[in-house]
């Protein structure tokens, strides 16, 4: 199972730009929630860092489309650095402006400032994978190891933020990530990510929708938008039982346990020779994750809830690589960016979304009832699964071969 990626990773330059793109990425795993407890350190009022929080992940929301249209028409050298340090200087700003004011405006903008400046790292690195000329057992193997740095980010991103409010003061969370970012992304540039992006393809017909004019495409981004809501729902469902046994510590263990074995289910995907069409792939994880949540919802004995998140999480790694991997064989090439940065704002407005709604259930009923609409969820997004065209991760004949 590791053969296939000492292959991918035999490529010096790619190693360095993995590494690199885990640097500048990490701030994704880190930024609201470091929003979140740095000003309500500043502040003394979690309603105001939690508007100026808000307003960062809205205003990251809106700008991807908008930056990864950028990206495509002008290429990625000219947009990454300058976005990068305006980032890091936003934020920087962010906790100088909470020690003078407590006023909400202020701090919501500034934040949103940040949020629009946020260098989408990620996306970039998935175009690069989707206009590259590496073989298709190769991407498979790649956009792999893009759904394990994404963990990996969700996973110490919260650790940094969690010593920074432990050992000193919870804004320096702020100003590290401005620091990673601005680092992060200065190496990236010089590790041959950009480069390898490719050449901007100038006489490629562009229509102001962008990938929204490709119905397969449209099809692939409502999955991307069914899949965030039900992951939120999933996680404020757990956060909601984690109060309701009286121990929200245990929270991060729960998230732990659906990381992990996300981790090893998309690291043991990205090996595999899998023949059958990628919409079989997203249709068997979501499958996966409606009785994942549907056991979770079933219990409320600790190593019972523990082992079922250890169940349930090994459906998103192969999930979140086979959705990648397919709205990349979905998009056209001179799109790749746009598409990309398209998925990341309709999965993290669905995130909210789901944020949002299961708190709602929460609040009027259960923290089961949040559980069941995050399966009935996961299901809905297996049913789009079915609406999407048959493409394949690796050609049948070369898998036979």
């Amino acid at each position: 199972m590791l053969a296939p990626y000492r292959r991918l990773l035999a490529d010096r330059e790619l190693r360095r730009i993995i590494l690199t793109s885990l640097i500048a990425r990490l701030p994704i795993g880190m930024n609201s929630l470091a929003i979140t407890l740095g000003l309500q350190a500043l502040t003394g009022s979690f309603a105001t860092a939690g508007v100026a929080a808000s307003a960062y992940l809205l205003a990251v929301g809106v700008q991807a489309p908008v930056i990864g249209r950028a990206i495509d028409t002008r290429g990625p050298a000219s947009v990454m650095l300058p976005l990068a340090v305006a980032h890091a200087v936003a934020l920087v700003a962010l906790v100088a402006l909470a020690q003078t004011t407590h006023s909400p405006l202020p701090l919501a903008l500034v934040s949103a400032i940040a949020g629009f400046c946020f260098p989408p790292v990620s996306m970039t690195v998935r175009a690069m994978y989707r206009k590259s000329a590496l073989p298709d057992a190769q991407k498979q193997t790649a956009f792999a190891i893009e759904a394990i740095l994404m963990e990996i980010c969700f996973i110490v991103g919260p650790l940094i933020v969690s010593l920074a409010a432990a050992f000193a003061q919870p804004a320096y969370a702020i100003l590290v990530s401005a620091a990673l970012s601005a680092g992060g992304v200065w190496l990236f540039s010089r590790s041959g990510a950009l480069a390898r992006w490719g050449e901007v393809e100038t006489g490629a017909s562009r229509h102001w929708a962008g990938p929204l004019t490709v119905a397969a495409v449209r099809r692939a981004l409502l999955l991307s938008a069914s899949f965030g809501l039900a992951i939120g729902l999933l996680e404020i469902a757990a956060t909601g039982y984690a109060r309701a046994i009286d121990q929200p510590e245990v929270i991060g263990l729960l998230f732990a346990a659906m990381s992990v074995t996300s981790a090893l289910s998309g690291f043991a995907y990205g090996a595999l020779p899998l023949s059958s069409p990628l919409a079989r792939h997203c249709l068997q994880a979501m499958l996966w994750l409606t009785g994942g949540a549907l056991i979770l919802a079933q219990t409320e004995r600790l190593p019972v809830m523990v082992a079922g998140c250890l169940l349930a999480g090994a459906g998103f790694g192969p999930g979140m690589a086979a959705m990648n991997l397919q709205l990349g064989k979905l998009t056209p090439s001179h799109y790749s960016t746009e598409a990309f940065t398209w998925s990341m704002t309709l999965f993290m407005g669905g995130l909210g979304s789901g944020f949002l709604m299961g708190g709602l259930l929460i609040e009027r009923l259960t923290w089961q009832s949040a559980m069941l609409a995050s399966a009935g969820t996961f299901a809905v997004a297996a049913v789009v699964c079915l609406a999407l065209p048959k493409t394949w991760s690796r050609s049948p004949e070369a898998v036979s071969a």
